[in-house]
């Protein structure tokens, strides 16, 4: 059975279907673009000490080997390491991030990065973060101690990391790695004291390291680590305003990098790598999997 419709009826039916074509463009437009919005999670490790010795590994001391098994489980999941200026290169200016990003922090500027970490970064291809304390690189550079139970990083040796691409050197303040030091806890503001004090601390110290840094190595650091993760409502501004472009918390939580909105960015949370915990389980906290 063949049915006739009138002229009238046609060109609405032909309406009709041109409309259902156009919606069903859009709607597939629509879900392209909120695919291609979709927010990239970077999840961020937090190391400190590594050691070969079991009676010293704890909450902030892992074994090497549990070291050298996080880095087969990121590389075996696909996952990419990145530091702070790649990070910062695709925020700020466009540049290319690759797929699965995480990254991995070191903090204090502990020997044992030098020692312990560069072999494994070299061995499995990866790329790691190591903010140093200034204070901490003077005194051992003087000392020329290298037990690695407790030494710190020299010059020479910080100035060789910075030289190469496999760890990149970022500023954990020159000697604000504190607690309760005249009432102030790390980098952040004390009770009673003005922004325009506050500002000038942290110029003082965060900027004496920025100069040893240039002196020592010839780089200058994009970010800073708060030491302990203190940090205060101001500090975002100050920061910015001594021309770093990020900065490390201890807040555990996955990131999601936001290039319109960068606040994000100088409160970047780390989740805090302790010993005993397997590779698997601990990264499956950071839906790394």
């Amino acid at each position: 059975m063949v049915f006739k419709l009138k002229r009238g009826y046609m060109f609405l039916a032909v309406c009709a279907a041109v409309a259902l074509a156009g919606a069903l463009k859009l709607g597939v437009a629509v879900y392209q673009a909120s695919a291609v919005l979709e927010p990239v999670q970077l999840p961020v490790v937090m190391y400190h000490q590594i050691t070969k010795n079991p009676a010293r590994a704890g909450q902030y001391c892992v074994m090497l080997s549990e070291l050298e098994n996080d880095l087969k489980y990121i590389k075996d999941k696909g996952y990419n390491t990145v530091d702070l200026e790649q990070l910062t290169a695709y925020v700020y200016d466009g540049e290319p991030l690759p797929d699965n990003p995480i990254m991995l922090t070191f903090d204090d500027g502990y020997e044992t990065v030098y020692s312990y970490l560069l072999p494994l970064l070299e061995k499995y291809d990866m790329c790691a973060v190591a903010s140093v304390v200034g204070a901490y690189t003077d005194m051992f550079t003087q000392l020329n101690d290298h037990t690695l139970s407790y030494s710190y990083m020299d010059w020479d040796e910080v100035s060789e990391l910075a030289a190469g691409d496999r760890i990149e050197i970022q500023s954990h303040s020159y000697d604000l790695h504190k607690l309760n030091n005249g009432g102030r806890n790390g980098a952040k503001k004390v009770s009673g004291e003005s922004v325009h004090e506050y500002s000038a601390f942290l110029n003082l110290d965060l900027g004496k390291m920025q100069t040893l840094m240039e002196e020592n190595t010839g780089y200058k650091p994009c970010a800073f680590t708060y030491p302990y993760g203190c940090y205060s409502k101001e500090s975002k501004d100050i920061l910015k305003s001594m021309g770093f472009k990020a900065a490390l918390v201890c807040e555990e939580r996955i990131n999601y990098i936001d290039t319109e909105n960068t606040d994000w960015i100088y409160r970047i949370g780390r989740f805090n790598r302790p010993h005993g915990v397997g590779a698997a389980e601990f990264f499956s906290r950071m839906n790394v999997k």
